[in-house]
């Protein structure tokens, strides 16, 4: 008892200390001199008898005048925090609703919770039933502080001070039979006790203790202390049963940390106990789904979707709740059907009055679900929608502008992508992920639109130039109604006959302030009241609420007729896409613009001329666009054939071409350059290339960090990968993006089955580089995964019986199999077969000089060189996750079907070690044939076959069955390597 009350000193006053010691050590306290005789309740703990009526004053007291209230006030810090935490349903819910940065704000309270239990410690006599209790409180204050080391020693010294003791006192050890039932592998404590302390008392503390420790470690990001602490407590049989629901909790966050998703959505749905309402259950049980969803257990995340709609008080999450359980809804038959059948679902829950203030979420998903499917179209339409019902405000507005304009941008729609982001609120701090990106975007699209709306307005006046007098007049005329309607105004003018110059005639103008019809005052008669604004208006035009504005009217016509030097240097031709206003609405003042005098026409043209080669400069540069903006190079020099750009714009094209890959065009572009231009500044660009731009240390640290995404993907790090790809790209947009990074990227995501964001990347290879051999490998994927849900099915529905160990069995069957078609392709894969079959008939492997000899007979090794005999070719790979091991094996086999027709080569799969995989292909007759295939398989290899696979990540090697059979015992790549080196030195050098 006594270690317990010096122990409870040290704990009352441990926040006021400079330095610590350990729990049982006794310390003087120094009171203060009024209050220097008189003794605290703890020192009576020792000094009095603990009767009954004694124990009743005190857990009384210390129940209601001190635990009562620090617990509510604890409750009340909590309440306040979730009340002030947002949730976004659109991401993977946190596991709390709260965040402890939130409740440390309320250091008053918690505070005074601390004060409230130091108070009972000390004021009380220490054997009541409430002690432990009062110190839990205090840990948990301390807990929400975020002081998670104080908040550790709490929890430690609850599980020290009230663990079981022996009858002198002393705590039991760990691992004692002495425990109660004689059960050496217990560290809880048996809550078996009499009924009146269970209705007169809380439960004992230490075992909660034991769950907040828990809790305390994964905060402290000690994962590995508190998964073995679950374990413990999981084989535990004393562990209450009213704490398993907890114990559940704290695997569910252990495997929500470590992202093991299904097991959290597991252990989650057991402990739902712990729910204090209907809300917080309800939100769990979407968390549940989300975990579900996110490891592609569409049925149970479909499940606990409308589990979570049906117990939520909370609106906004039950119509996430349905949105969601709609989505999971994939059914058996084809994708377009089910997805289909959920925009039905959609659009019936949007003819629901409930769901009224919910519509922009129901456009927003619908339009994500045409995107599924590729509809953009469709998609588009639905997100106009949202826009229109979020009122002008809200998260899905932005939400919404943000994918029309990266639709917009995929499809090369330019001006409309520039109108979607202008839209967007870039304050809303839900965008700030994305907000790199679209002033980014927005930037770019600043120097491209004003030339793509320079070129079209340009085209169209030219156009009305074009017209006979006839056509261009009643072409006018219809151009004149429709601006003057969109003004509001007549659609003829009443300043009368004169052609617009606004003579007057003698009729007499009607009294605009008497409508002689009525005696109803002016200001009253809104038919009336209109008609004298749109008289003003159709003579005045717009004119602002100022003192002297027609002189100021005046001057700021003479300075606006000023010619801007930049259209100097440009001959007079259009810089900006704003067209000049007329100020008054005339048929001449319409044709003003119009080119129709050879000066004029010459300044349209030099327009379009430097309209295009800056769309092409901006195109290349700012998007970049390689493909569009040689579209526009292309233009210039078939609209303009002298252009004084020529030079240039070749320069230009020649690096487009660069930079898709392209050689032959790069070549050609090359040659004309230097028939045109043989001694142009530009040709000795090429040859002798700048150090280069000034950002050239940015775009290599950004080339870098994307070099290391890339090589955390292969390697498996996908966590981290993804993490590090998603700051980059808040960073530098998709700058530095590389087709190879984008389809490893997509592998990842349709192999662990996130089909909509795999295809979405395949879709972006596709856009950004068309005509690549990466370009060609995505839309076969992309194809075969359109088609992964009828193949899965058809196989699951296959009876499939093992065929015969038998060899006369697999005659038979090999014998009825159907010949294939003597077709063209049939023809000239034959031919490639036979060709390496020549190649390797010829080739013969070189035969040892007495150097290599002498060489040959010094190493020792296990393997024995035997090129005569069976050998297959393997590729070896190192640090490859096995996503990609299994890619690049699917790779080969296409590669082999389509082009060794006749060869039956087998492939399969060998782990040597953790960091070591081979992917061995089987059947060449010796190695001459070995090395025949790896000629042309190697160098086909880094451009045709695993281009996306980093060359420094594999090599080639050849091996016979024995000495397979060797390596992969004693899994020493490197001797064998040396071995090749010795025994092959031509084919297989050594790497200096």
């Amino acid at each position: 008892m006594k270690r317990i009350v010096t122990s409870v000193i040290f704990l009352s006053f441990f926040t006021c200390l400079t330095s610590s010691g350990q729990v049982g050590v006794d310390y003087d306290l120094k009171k203060p001199d009024k209050y220097e005789n008189r003794s605290l309740g703890y020192e009576k703990t020792t000094e009095t008898k603990w009767t009954v009526p004694r124990a009743f004053i005190q857990n009384t007291i210390t129940h209601y005048n001190f635990f009562f209230n620090a617990n509510n006030k604890l409750n009340d810090v909590l309440v306040r925090a979730k009340a002030q935490f947002r949730e976004d349903y659109t991401q993977l819910l946190p596991f709390y609703n709260y965040t402890l940065e939130t409740t440390s704000k309320d250091k008053r309270n918690l505070d005074s919770v601390i004060d409230k239990v130091n108070s009972a410690i000390l004021l009380r006599d220490m054997r009541n039933s409430w002690a432990d209790n009062m110190y839990m409180l205090m840990g948990r204050a301390y807990f929400y502080k975020n002081n998670l080391d104080s908040a550790h020693i709490l929890f430690q010294f609850v599980n020290y001070a009230f663990a079981p003791r022996d009858p002198d006192g002393y705590p039991l050890p760990i691992g004692s039979n002495q425990e109660t039932g004689g059960n050496a592998f217990t560290i809880s404590t048996n809550e078996k006790e009499n009924i009146a302390k269970k209705i007169f008392s809380e439960p004992p503390s230490r075992n909660e203790s034991l769950i907040w420790l828990i809790r305390t470690y994964f905060q402290q990001d000690k994962l590995t202390k508190g998964a073995v602490l679950i374990e413990v407590l999981k084989h535990d049989p004393n562990f209450p049963a009213r704490l398993q629901p907890s114990l559940h909790e704290m695997q569910a966050l252990w495997f929500y940390k470590i992202k093991q998703y299904d097991s959290a959505a597991f252990y989650l749905s057991r402990a739902l106990d712990n729910t204090i309402d209907e809300g917080e259950k309800g939100r769990w049980e979407y968390l549940i789904a989300q975990l579900y969803e996110r490891t592609g257990h569409s049925a149970e995340s479909k499940s606990w979707y409308e589990k979570s709609a049906t117990y939520t008080i909370d609106p906004a999450l039950e119509v996430y709740a349905r949105l969601n359980a709609i989505r999971q809804n994939k059914g058996l038959g084809a994708k377009g059907d089910y997805i289909q059948k959920n925009l039905n679902a959609l659009k019936r829950m949007a003819h629901k009055e409930i769901y009224e203030p919910y519509l922009d979420v129901i456009y927003y998903v619908a339009a994500e679900m045409e995107l599924e499917r590729n509809n953009k179209a469709e998609a588009r339409s639905y997100f106009k929608k949202c826009i229109e019902h979020a009122n002008g405000i809200g998260y899905n507005r932005d939400r919404a502008f943000l994918k029309l304009g990266w639709i917009f941008m995929d499809d090369k729609m330019y001006p409309q992508a520039k109108y979607a982001y202008d839209s967007v609120n870039v304050n809303n701090p839900a965008i700030s992920d994305s907000l790199k990106v679209l002033l980014d975007r927005k930037q770019a699209l600043s120097h491209i639109v004003p030339q793509i709306l320079i070129i079209e307005r340009q085209d169209s006046l030219q156009r009305i130039a074009g017209m006979t007098a006839s056509e261009r007049d009643s072409y006018i005329k219809k151009m004149l109604r429709a601006f003057r309607k969109q003004q509001g105004l007549a659609e003829e003018d009443n300043n009368g006959g004169s052609g617009g110059y606004g003579f007057k005639t003698n009729n007499t103008g009607a009294d605009m302030f008497n409508s002689g019809s009525t005696g109803e005052w002016y200001f009253y008669n809104q038919g009336v009241k209109a008609k004298g604004y749109n008289d003003f208006k159709s003579k005045w035009g717009n004119r602002p609420n100022v003192d002297n504005w027609e002189a100021q009217s005046l001057i700021n016509k003479q300075i606006t007729g000023l010619t801007p030097a930049s259209n100097l240097r440009l001959n007079g031709a259009e810089t900006t896409p704003v067209a000049p206003v007329a100020p008054v609405l005339t048929a001449e003042a319409l044709l003003e613009a119009v080119p129709l005098t050879p000066e004029k026409m010459q300044k349209s043209r030099d327009s379009i001329e430097n309209a295009l080669f800056i769309l092409g400069k901006s195109l290349q540069d700012y998007i970049p666009d390689y493909y569009s903006a040689l579209k526009a190079y292309d233009s210039l020099e078939t609209r303009f054939p002298e252009t004084r750009y020529y030079q240039e714009a070749l320069y230009n094209q020649y690096y487009c071409y660069i930079h898709l890959d392209d050689s032959l065009n790069a070549a050609r572009i090359l040659a004309l350059m230097k028939q045109k231009y043989p001694s142009g500044r530009y040709i000795s660009l090429i040859e002798n290339p700048p150090k280069g731009p000034e950002d050239l240390p940015a775009r290599t640290l950004a080339t870098r960090a994307y070099e290391k995404v890339y090589d955390q993907l292969i390697e498996g790090h996908f966590d981290e990968a993804a993490a590090s790809k998603l700051k980059l790209d808040s960073m530098y947009g998709e700058k530095y993006w590389t087709p190879q990074l984008l389809y490893v990227e997509a592998v990842y995501y349709i192999h662990y089955r996130y089909d909509s964001i795999g295809k979405a990347t395949l879709n972006k290879i596709i856009t950004k580089y068309q005509g690549t051999g990466m370009a060609a490998k995505a839309k076969n994927m992309l194809r075969v995964l359109n088609e992964r849900e009828r193949i899965e099915n058809y196989l699951r529905s296959l009876n499939v019986s093992r065929i015969p160990e038998d060899s006369i069995a697999r005659v038979a069957n090999a014998a009825a199999l159907p010949k294939p078609a003597d077709s063209a392709m049939a023809k000239q894969k034959a031919v490639n077969a036979e060709k390496i079959k020549k190649d390797s008939v010829g080739l013969t492997i070189k035969m040892p000089d007495p150097s290599q000899l002498k060489k040959q007979a010094l190493f020792v090794s296990p393997y024995v060189w035997s090129p005569g005999s069976p050998q297959s070719v393997v590729l070896v790979m190192t640090r490859v996750d096995p996503v990609y091991v299994t890619e690049s094996k699917n790779a080969f086999d296409r590669y082999n079907r389509e082009n060794f027709y006749a060869k039956n080569y087998e492939t399969s799969k060998i782990s040597l070690s953790d960091t070591t995989k081979m992917m061995v292909i089987h059947g060449f007759e010796n190695a001459a044939a070995a090395i025949a295939y790896l000629d042309k398989a190697g160098n086909a290899a880094p451009r045709e076959i695993i281009p996306w696979l980093p060359a420094a990540k594999y090599f080639f090697i050849i091996i016979d069955d024995r000495n397979l059979e060797v390596l992969n015992a004693n899994k020493d790549m490197s001797l064998y390597e040396r071995f090749l080196q010795v025994y092959a030195p031509d084919k297989f050098p050594t790497v200096k």
